[in-house]
């Protein structure tokens, strides 16, 4: 442990000292970069400023040169002995005062540009004046001085006008700009300066310069090899064991080219102030760093110990030890991390706990879940098995409990839930264990000598139903499908007595019994039901569905006005399908609206041909109760009338009385838009559900047809049935309605129908549905009357 504390120190030292390293370098490379930004900035700024003052110190020397070629000229002897022409006495005149004035050169010009008298020996007479740009420049009267390159050295020239008082003549007066020129504007601004011509073959192309020998002859060699635009911006040399920031910058025209300046300044002397303070930044940071190893030494040591601490109670914490605790005395951060990893000690003793029950409990209403439940069902089944005796399994599951929801809320049903458990803890022995498996769904696990005594257990457990719920100010009733299982008569693991109670629960349900007990052989229904849900959608794309047409009869006529459209399925494996198996999957699969709209087209597609080809009917297809949630519904059907060129009117919908009555608003919708098409409602098995005539009359419905419980066994010795189809049918015509009836499977009930007005009959004692070929040639045979049928109920 010691050499795992040391390890830890050392490498916190390390961490610290390197955090100071790059620290500190950080800081020396800003400080460099910073400072060669600042060098640059500076060597640019005094480039950019020598430029400015030697322009200035040219143009203030270039005025008081014009101001004594001025004087000259206005002196009136002067002009008279211009005027007299004599060129040797003018030549004397020109020789004394360029002598009084330090002029390296002075020329009389005529008029027309010629030197008419000069103080070189006239050696320029009779040819034109060299700065011939700045003599024009003179004549039109614009600034009168240029700096120009005159016998291989750089020259400041002013023209003035001898007047009398109209130009005579002028006078030029040419100063040498020397080495001794530039070092003065030198003196001002601690730059070099060098003039230079930019023509090509030139042999001295430095003219002046402040530079010394050597790097004066350097200057000399790049001027030859690169060319001065090249110095645009500013450009490091290395001259004479120095770097120099050197620009080139343009002068006065001559009349022999372009005269330009090299400025430079010594990079060298420039960064000396900042090396000397990244110097002192680095001796600073040196004692600095050697100061912090000794604190750091210190640090590490005071952090390592407590750590420690904290690791070997974290290695306990990981063995599953919560009891202990870590004390170091210390009120700094160390000694609230201390504190704190107390605290995270009992937190995670008490979040695992917590995580447990979690895990193995429902969180709503606190009974133990599946994965819990099924534990204790493998305990049950072992002791079963050491001592004898059977386990019992009761599933529950609540009827319509979605509809609870749906109605009232989830927080409504979530009540219930827990309602119903604490109901389920009282009712059964403290022996039993209760589970909520998920949803509405619960399970009771008990200990039982015979089956009877499982069915007791259930009976006991259907109790706790018996009471309705009171919530606030709404009381509901609940009824609930239970099924049985029993170890080891139905199954010997966990996993298939749940999976049988689940299918005996299914059975209960699906039959309307409150409780039923597994029986051999209901798993291969269950398999029967998985294979269709799997095999249905399958079913609907391929060719395996086909439609039947039942013919609806009027009773005015006796004669079939419409059909209705019924699907069928002729399975591959289990053969001819009744509607009653597989609807229903449908509608819990989901796969109902595809179902739907596949029947909507074929029988949309039957009756536009039949109508073409001169039979006079309508169709009707059945919707559910999930087709109303459908809103591209209306646009479908729309559509299909469209491509198939039926009238809507030759439409019509069935609703269930209970399917309008779910959501009665969205329903409402729905079938609106269908009645704004021309599209026939009808509701079916009327008398069946639990609808309000308030609700109906607000319903676009144009049809009511009475539910075959009511009319299959209809008599006119009949009391309770006689008096429903009665009223149906009154209620029907007084709200404007047709009145169908379903299920007429005799003469006698024909005859009764008739005589209580009922509008149209449907029935085997018609016809049973047949394929559409088949119902077609059903259409075109005899007139069909009661008295051709067969009477009673077809086998």
């Amino acid at each position: 442990m010691n050499k795992k504390t040391r390890s830890f120190q050392t490498k916190l030292r390390l961490l610290m000292i390197a955090g100071l390293v790059v620290l500190q370098a950080a800081t020396l490379v800003a400080v460099h970069l910073a400072g060669r930004r600042a060098v640059q900035q500076t060597v640019s700024d005094e480039l950019r400023v020598g430029a400015r003052v030697l322009a200035r110190v040219l143009e203030s020397r270039g005025q008081q040169l014009a101001a004594t070629a001025s004087v000259l000229t206005a002196d009136f002897a002067f002009r008279e002995v211009v005027a007299s022409g004599d060129r040797p006495t003018i030549t004397s005149v020109l020789r004394n005062h360029g002598e009084r004035i330090a002029a390296d050169a002075v020329f009389l010009i005529s008029l027309d540009g010629t030197v008419d008298a000069d103080t070189l020996d006239n050696r320029f007479v009779d040819t034109p004046f060299p700065v011939r740009d700045l003599f024009a420049s003179a004549q039109s009267g614009e600034p009168t001085s240029a700096i120009s390159s005159f016998e291989h050295r750089a020259h400041q020239f002013v023209v003035v006008p001898v007047l009398a008082p109209v130009p005579i003549a002028y006078v030029g007066i040419g100063f040498a700009i020397d080495d001794k020129t530039l070092e003065e504007v030198r003196r001002l601004t601690s730059l070099h300066y060098s003039l230079l011509r930019a023509s090509a073959g030139e042999r001295e192309p430095v003219l002046a310069s402040t530079l010394a020998g050597p790097a004066r002859a350097e200057l000399a060699q790049r001027v030859r090899a690169l060319s001065p635009s090249s110095f645009a911006a500013p450009a490091t040399l290395a001259m004479d064991s120095q770097s120099y920031a050197t620009v080139i910058e343009p002068l006065l025209p001559g009349n022999e080219g372009d005269m330009q300046v090299v400025l430079q300044v010594s990079i060298d002397r420039a960064r000396r102030a900042f090396r000397r303070l990244e110097l002192q930044i680095f001796g600073l940071s040196t004692l600095a760093l050697m100061g912090s190893l000794v604190g750091v030494t210190f640090l590490a040591r005071g952090i390592s110990l407590p750590l420690q601490r904290l690791a070997e109670r974290a290695q306990g914490i990981g063995a599953g030890d919560y009891t202990a605790t870590i004390e170091i005395g210390a009120q700094d951060e160390l000694g609230q991390l201390a504190s704190a990893f107390n605290q995270m000690q009992s937190g995670i003793r008490e979040r695992e706990e917590q995580i447990r029950h979690q895990a193995t409990h429902d969180s709503l209403t606190g009974l133990p879940n599946r994965t819990l439940f099924l534990d204790r069902v493998q305990l049950a089944i072992d002791r079963a098995r050491r001592q004898g005796g059977m386990v019992g399994m009761v599933m529950m599951d609540l009827d319509r409990f979605k509809e609870i929801n749906d109605t009232l809320g989830h927080h409504f049903g979530d009540v219930v839930l827990c309602e119903i458990g604490r109901r389920l803890l009282a009712k059964v022995r403290a022996s039993d264990t209760i589970a909520r498996l998920g949803g509405d769904e619960f399970a009771v696990l008990f200990d039982t000598a015979d089956p009877p005594g499982a069915l007791e257990i259930a009976r006991r457990v259907s109790t706790i139903l018996e009471a309705p719920f009171a919530i606030g100010d709404l009381s509901i009733a609940v009824t609930a499908s239970l099924g049985i299982s029993l170890f080891p008569l139905h199954a010997d693991d966990p996993g298939t007595l749940m999976k049988r109670a689940d299918i005996a629960m299914y059975d209960a349900k699906k039959n309307n019994l409150a409780t039923s007990m597994y029986e051999s052989g209901r798993d291969d229904h269950s398999l029967r039901r998985l294979s269709i849900l799997s095999e249905l959608r399958q079913a609907i794309s391929g060719s395996q569905l086909e439609v039947h047409y039942q013919p609806k009869v009027d009773f005015t006529t006796g004669r079939a006005v419409a059909a209705e459209a019924l699907v069928r399925w002729q399975h591959p494996v289990h053969g001819p399908m009744p509607p009653g198996e597989f609807v229903p999957l449908a509608e819990q699969s989901g796969d109902i609206r595809m179902l739907t709209r596949w029947v909507l087209e074929r029988a949309v597609t039957d009756c536009a041909r039949w109508n073409r080809e001169g039979l006079d009917l309508s169709v009707a297809v059945n919707l559910s109760a999930l087709d109303l949630y459908d809103s591209q519904l209306p646009s479908v059907i729309e559509g299909l009338l469209r491509a198939s060129g039926l009238e809507p009117t030759r439409l019509l919908v069935e609703i269930t009385e209970s399917a309008v009555m779910k959501d009665a608003s969205h329903a409402g919708k729905i079938l609106g838009e269908l009645k704004d098409q021309g599209i026939v409602i009808s509701i079916d098995d009327f008398g069946t559900g639990y609808s309000s005539l308030a609700h109906l009359r607000r319903l676009p419905v144009d049809e009511l047809k009475i539910d075959r419980s009511f009319v299959i066994d209809l008599r006119e010795e009949g009391r309770e049935d006689l008096m429903i189809v009665r009223s149906t049918i009154e209620l029907g015509h007084n709200m404007g309605l047709k009145v169908i009836a379903e299920g007429v499977e005799s003469l006698e009930t024909w005859k009764v129908l008739a005589k209580l007005g009922c509008d149209l009959a449907q029935g085997y004692f018609i016809s049973r549905p047949m394929p559409s070929p088949q119902f077609e040639a059903w259409m075109r045979g005899a007139p069909w009357t009661p008295e051709s049928s067969v009477v009673g109920r077809p086998g």
